[in-house]
């Protein structure tokens, strides 16, 4: 199920709630059934992500996460992740933001110009990878089966990238600390030449890493972050940045290659990653995202390791710039 449907789902459910089943009712009521709806609403989908990390870290380690390797901490995390999540109703910036990606789908539909085959888009400039050394594509893809988010407008062809060791693990020691994962505070790029956009810097990074206890209090979903215009209609956003990090700022011209600050874990992340997108315009909520392919990497799925000299990137590969 897509993120887009489980958030309508959620707003028509709480809606009846308010106006059929809640009217004439104290607040507090009010409240109570909507955190209700929200907890029956998540029950499913905490299981299909369980189930789909599970099935996709199986993929690269034979070995118990250290995280959850016991159904009691199995289970935890589970009711971490959505009591937290359900938490996000009493943050108005982060419910806002929601209620924003639901309108930017109905948006698309109707003015935008969105790209559903990758084929059908030729970039204007050339691009490569906004990391050094190799990471695994945990996440994101050309197609509706491998896309990060394909019901999300501007993230249709997102990536989510980590570091990972000769196991296919993210992290080392319990998974607990920032400094266990690979790769919290490595650097991160800009794709190609362009002209800075938005840099948010200042947000905390997620605390409770490891936990899958996600930042209800955070102020932004991506985090500290930074929008980079490379063309016009081509931009890039780079997401979940270590606070602190961000060392460009809006107006300033970057060029490939140079760092714009540091991969971490703020916003709505439940582990240190970089998040990163293409989009056609400057906004993360009415933008449609944009294929590209990226040039000089190399790419490994399972032992066959091959230098690429120009093509797009799936999840469960492994990439890295040059040779």
């Amino acid at each position: 199920m897509q993120k887009f449907v489980k958030n309508l789902l959620f707003w028509i459910g709480a809606l009846a709630i308010i106006f059929i089943f809640c009217k004439n009712k104290p607040f507090y009521v009010t409240i109570l059934w909507v955190l209700a709806w929200g907890w029956f609403d998540g029950v499913v989908n905490g299981l299909l992500i369980r189930k789909n990390r599970k099935k996709a870290d199986s993929e690269f380690d034979s070995k118990p996460d250290p995280r959850f390797d016991t159904p009691r901490k199995a289970f935890v995390g589970f009711l971490n992740y959505r009591i937290s999540n359900l938490l996000f109703i009493l943050n108005p910036f982060l419910m806002i933001q929601s209620f924003l990606q639901i309108i930017g789908i109905f948006w698309e539909k109707i003015r935008g110009h969105p790209i559903l085959e990758a084929a059908q888009y030729e970039q204007k400039i050339n691009y490569i990878l906004p990391v050094a050394g190799e990471w695994r594509v945990f996440n994101g893809g050309i197609t509706e089966e491998t896309s990060h988010s394909w019901g999300i407008p501007s993230q249709r062809f997102a990536y989510d990238l980590i570091k990972s060791d000769s196991n296919g693990r993210s992290f080392d020691g319990d998974g607990r600390r920032f400094r266990d994962y690979f790769c919290f505070d490595a650097p991160i790029f800009a794709p190609a030449d362009g002209v800075v956009v938005k840099a948010q810097d200042g947000i905390r990074d997620a605390p409770h890493v490891g936990t899958f206890w996600m930042d209800w209090l955070a102020r932004n979903i991506a985090g500290n972050s930074v929008l980079i215009k490379h063309a016009d209609g081509e931009y890039s956003l780079l997401a979940h940045l270590k606070c602190g990090s961000v060392q460009v700022k809006a107006g300033q011209t970057v060029k490939q290659g140079q760092e714009i600050g540091r991969c971490g874990n703020s916003g709505n992340s439940t582990e240190p990653h970089l998040h990163f997108q293409f989009q056609d315009g400057e906004s993360f909520f009415f933008s449609s995202g944009l294929p590209v392919k990226f040039s000089g990497f190399s790419r490994k799925n399972g032992e066959q390791k091959n230098f690429v000299e120009q093509d797009y990137i799936s999840k469960n590969t492994f990439v890295s710039v040059g040779g």
